[in-house]
């Protein structure tokens, strides 16, 4: 692939009318030119650009008079509320970096990410400040835990119209996000605010969304997917409506009222949406497009149909966002999260690192081709160091790639299995496996096999009342996948272990291996087809 840089437009801060990307030169501007108007809405309470400027300044202050410093680290531990948004653009005035929690965070898990982030203040919630007393001997005793009350920004008097601190470099780290924690304990990924604005901006230039225009998620804030909810309004003078909870059977309701034009977030909340009763009223909303993945080959053309939408998509990672792009004005293909973005060389690889061929899946791999489109590293636990990433940064996922550049996600690679010579997706093994009346998970990993390679295991929920047959089970299978991908194991279990946020630690079941609950196919005579 040519690694000569294509113009991109939406990487260039003056195409918004900015000299920089960074928050206080971006919300003061709008805060002069838009100030009436409405920049978000979280939870239920409505936030003029004036109004944000000015809480921003109050929460820069509080911080200040709490003695943070430029490059202290300020942990934000709250659900969605207007203080959590305030105090995460005050810092970036104060030249604070921002760690954002995980809100289902508890014990152990807590204590690992506010010791990996180094925090010297928390800003937390009622709801969760007595986790934070439980892990506090696990802390340093140095960090203040603050409790959000309504007064810490609403009753700070109005600052001066004086910088709050000296201008920062943008390659300042701003935020600290953690990662999901599938594979091992989370880590600590450390972007600039440039690499913000401009994941803000990629999403802005496939949602096509234009001034005036409103935005509709229910997103949490904790992930990279506060950039575009928070930011997309600092570029276009758009509006972000953020609820702090998803409700599919009135959401459709919610758009209506709020005229958005579009509806941001996970392909969980599209299925959600879509297990709604079908209603003559469906398609009658504002809506241009809705915006999340993975969403379901089968059903992504009827979801289009039903609610008059083009479906945006898109691949990336908290490290790098977004390595592919399917815009709101084509067309795109069912099952694949679009073409790559230009702003990335993308590599598929096979183990040893060498390129595979269209049609073959491989790890996908990527390079920047600009500053500031992809994170700067990994904080080293302990030491607060940012070690950055390599050149070429490895994602651990497995992706194929058609003939027009269109990317399908087929597993994490250390979840892909190879069996009898043939390369297994775990992903593709669960999707089916769920389809069984009886199932209501399923987590799919390779055990060793007596024959070399793998052998296929999989740990199965049951939906409420069921029981299970687990030759009834293969058979179902059997007939719905290639015999090589047909499970030799099945365990059934109370509950899968999970992380913070509910994904599905395999680390755990394949250090767990094979029990003796687990039925075995050949023990029981049972003999694939082909």
């Amino acid at each position: 692939m040519s690694t000569a840089a294509p113009h991109l437009p939406w990487l260039e801060p003056a195409t918004f009318g900015l000299e920089t990307f960074d928050v206080p030169t971006a919300l003061d501007r709008r805060a002069a030119e838009f100030g009436d108007r409405t920049m978000m809405v979280i939870g239920d309470t409505p936030v003029t650009f004036a109004q944000m400027r000015e809480h921003a300044r109050a929460a820069a202050k509080v911080l200040l008079e709490l003695g943070v410093q430029r490059g202290d680290t300020v942990a934000l531990f709250a659900a969605t509320c207007p203080e959590w948004v305030y105090f995460w653009l005050g810092a970036a005035y104060v030249g604070a970096v921002t760690a954002t929690v995980n809100i289902a965070n508890k014990g152990d898990f807590l204590a690992h990410a506010l010791r990996l982030a180094r925090a010297k203040v928390v800003i937390t919630d009622t709801d969760r400040e007595p986790r934070l007393t439980e892990i506090a001997d696990r802390t340093d005793p140095l960090t203040k835990f603050v409790v959000l009350d309504g007064s810490l920004t609403h009753d700070a008097a109005r600052l001066p119209e004086t910088p709050l601190s000296q201008p920062g470099s943008g390659d300042d780290i701003g935020v600290l996000f953690f990662t999901s924690g599938t594979t091992g304990p989370s880590k600590a990924v450390a972007t600039t605010w440039p690499y913000l604005f401009t994941a803000a901006a990629a999403m802005a230039d496939a949602w096509q969304l234009a001034a005036g225009e409103v935005l509709w998620s229910a997103m949490p804030l904790f992930h990279l997917s506060a950039a575009p909810m928070v930011l997309t309004p600092l570029l276009l003078g758009s509006t972000t409506v953020l609820r702090a909870a998803f409700h599919p059977a009135t959401m459709l309701d919610d758009i209506r009222a709020c005229n958005a034009v579009g509806f941001a977030g996970a392909g969980a909340m599209v299925s959600m949406l879509y297990n709604q009763p079908p209603a003559p009223s469906d398609a009658d909303n504002p809506l241009r497009f809705i915006s999340a993945a993975p969403i379901d080959a089968a059903n992504y053309r009827r979801i289009e149909e039903r609610y008059r939408v083009r479906i945006v998509t898109v691949y990336g990672l908290t490290e790098a966002f977004p390595i592919t792009v399917k815009k709101v004005s084509e067309p795109g293909v069912p099952g694949t999260s679009g073409r790559l973005n230009p702003a990335f060389e993308v590599r598929l690889v096979d183990a040893d690192g060498n390129p595979v061929p269209p049609g073959v899946a491989g790890e996908i791999t990527c390079r920047a081709r600009f500053p500031h489109v992809m994170s700067t590293g990994y904080v080293t636990s302990g030491s607060g160091r940012v070690e950055p990433h390599p050149e070429w940064f490895r994602t651990g996922d497995m992706a194929k790639l058609d003939d027009d550049g269109n990317l399908t996600f087929t597993d994490r690679v250390k979840d892909s299995l190879r069996r009898r010579g043939e390369n297994v997706s775990s992903v593709e093994v669960e999707s089916t496996v769920v389809q069984h009346p009886a199932v209501l998970e399923a987590a799919v990993i390779g055990v060793p096999s007596e024959l070399g390679e793998d052998d296929i295991l999989a740990v199965v929920v049951l939906r409420l009342g069921a029981t299970l047959d687990c030759a009834d089970l293969l058979d179902f299978c059997s007939a719905r996948m290639p015999y090589f991908c047909v499970p030799r194991y099945v365990e059934v279990v109370d509950e899968l272990p999970k992380n913070a946020v509910g994904r599905v630690r395999k680390d755990l079941l394949r250090a767990r291996g094979l029990t003796a609950a687990a039925w075995d196919r050949e023990a029981h005579g049972y003999v694939l087809t082909r």
